[in-house]
């Protein structure tokens, strides 16, 4: 079984224009490779060539998007607890989103959407997670910070602004960013054949990359798309293994997010889902 995220170019303005970001994990969390995809049919394309035993693909996109304006439900209640939610519409991709031209292409190589994949059971899947909300709840498990209540520190939490911004910030970021995935349990980031040559199509060792404000913001970017799609595929092992927590919000029809969850969170966040009338697992 692999495990696979994908930190897709979704949002206006970047869908066929900016690559999108692949990387691929084994059963242990190790790292088996990364790529940068261009569109729809090459990302669906790289996610066969590993789906032979099984592979599960966490994508770092809205998938189910059905509302016209306005926000979804999961949205709302990752707000209510401050974890960074999307903001996905209809009206705001004035067209097809780029996530169901993206699951389409799944569709045909034996890939299918769900929203909620049982832990250890092998098969074809692609869920939706989100690698901001992810990297929140890592930072905290990783301070073992206790001091006041699950949502105190969620709101105190600083935002890693490595999307936006100067470079000067933006590097911060993202050193910080690395640094956290260094340093989380269950994930192992260094092996053999990666170059730190970050202009290579593929396996780039995103612990050696020299990350600092000399860099374009064009490199800035491959290095966001190797964070957060790092951060999926984390996302949907740790689901699978069975261990440490998760929890999916939503359903599917409406929009479903699986999130990094220990019991703290769940049970935080179950009482936003109750309270927003939103299903949960």
């Amino acid at each position: 079984m692999r495990f696979a995220g994908c930190a897709p170019a979704w949002r206006p303005g970047e869908a066929g224009k900016k690559p999108s970001c692949l990387v691929v994990l084994d059963g242990r969390g190790g790292l088996i490779s990364n790529s940068f995809p261009e569109d729809a049919r090459k990302i669906a394309g790289a996610v066969e060539e590993h789906a032979a035993e099984g592979i599960l693909v966490g994508i770092d996109a809205p998938l189910a998007v059905p509302n016209e304006r306005g926000t979804r439900p999961i949205e709302r209640v990752l707000s209510r607890v401050f974890l960074p939610a999307y903001s996905a519409s209809r009206r705001m991709f004035r067209g097809r989103p780029f996530a169901e031209e993206l699951l389409a292409e799944l569709q045909r190589v034996g890939v299918e959407y769900t929203d909620y994949p049982l832990p250890g059971r092998e098969g074809r899947w692609a869920v939706e997670v989100n690698s901001a909300a992810a990297l929140r709840v890592l930072a905290l498990e990783r301070s073992g910070e206790r001091n006041g209540g699950l949502a105190r520190r969620l709101r105190e939490a600083p935002e890693l602004r490595y999307r936006k911004g100067n470079k000067e910030g933006r590097a911060a970021a993202l050193r910080e960013a690395i640094s956290i995935l260094w340093d989380t349990p269950g994930l192992r980031l260094r092996t053999g054949g990666l170059t730190d040559d970050l202009s290579s199509a593929e396996n780039v060792d995103l612990s050696r990359l020299e990350v600092t404000p000399q860099l374009s913001h064009a490199e800035l970017d491959r290095i966001v798309g190797l964070v957060e799609a790092t951060l999926a595929a984390y996302t949907v092992h740790r689901h699978w293994r069975g261990r440490d927590g998760s929890m999916v919000v939503g359903s599917g029809r409406e929009g479903a997010v699986m999130l990094p969850a220990g019991r703290e969170l769940y049970e935080l966040l179950s009482a936003g889902c109750r309270e927003e009338g939103v299903p949960y697992v």
